[in-house]
This record gives C-alpha cells, sequence and structure tokens, in this order.
C-alpha cells in the first residue's frame, strides 16, 4: 500500500477506507496502536508482521524467552479485528475496547490521514502526521545516501 489521504473521522467515529487500499484488505481489519498511530492490516498480514519482529540473524521466536513472550501477548492484547462495513469505513472507535480513551490519546478525531506503508496502512491524527513527514523530509536525503 502507498499513498496518503486525509480523511475525516465522523460522529461514530469511523473512516472511510481509501479506495486504492480496498483492493487490499478483505472484509475484516486489525488495527494496532503503534508510535502515536494506529497500524491497519489484513489478518494474515498482521500474523506476518507479529511472526516477522522474531527473526532477526539466528533468532526466531523463542515461546520460553520471557521478552519473545510479552512482546508477542501485548502486540496480540492490543489488535482490535473491525470489519468494513457497506460503505468502505471502519471504526476507529473499537480500539477503545482494549483500553479505554485510546483513539482520543491518538488523537483520532476530526482530520486524519490515512497513510499507505507497504504491508499495511497507517491512520495518523493530521497535524502529528505533518510533524512527522516535515521532519522525515528534512532527513530524507540523509536516509537515502548513506555517506
Amino acid at each position: 500500500m502507498t499513498g496518503a489521504f486525509s480523511m475525516n473521522v465522523d460522529g461514530k467515529y469511523r473512516i472511510t477506507i481509501p479506495a486504492p487500499f480496498r483492493k487490499e484488505v478483505d472484509k475484516q481489519i486489525k488495527l494496532v496502536p503503534v508510535q502515536g498511530c494506529v497500524y491497519g492490516f489484513t489478518p494474515e498480514g498482521f500474523e506476518s508482521w507479529v511472526e516477522g519482529l522474531f527473526e532477526y540473524g539466528d533468532h526466531h521466536f523463542d515461546p520460553r524467552n520471557r521478552d519473545d513472550d510479552r512482546l508477542r501477548r501485548v502486540l496480540n492484547a492490543s489488535a482490535v479485528d473491525v470489519d468494513l462495513d457497506s460503505a468502505n469505513r471502519i471504526a476507529l472507535g473499537k480500539l477503545d475496547v482494549a483500553k479505554a480513551g485510546k483513539r482520543a490519546a491518538l488523537g483520532l478525531e476530526g482530520e486524519v490521514m490515512v497513510i499507505g506503508n507497504g504491508d499495511h496502512f497507517e491512520v495518523w491524527n493530521a497535524e502529528t502526521w505533518r510533524k512527522e513527514q516535515a521532519a522525515l523530509e528534512s532527513d530524507l536525503d540523509s536516509l537515502l545516501f548513506r555517506s
């Protein structure tokens, strides 16, 4: 998924999934609060993402490793299933099921930005996204070209 789309959260805390993303998501989406925004995955994409977090070097998920177990538990506990309705909307208010006040704490009301980021999309408070984007643009050359 790629692109950035300005959307408005309606009175029932729903947003419409941008048309280019609808081809890549099914009727169910997993929402996961991460780093000041919400990631949206297909159920399969979420499983793959979680498993991929444990794949580095010779390391694989070890259920006897307390840190591995804790990370997997918190990610699975914070993920919320939402259904795409007939108008292609998802209910951001369901984030409050896992943790009361989570949606409001992330500033997901009024204008938001829905950003494609490869295997998932992200929902950001619009002002927070503008600040992130400004910081990224100033660092883009150093990210693209290593000395």
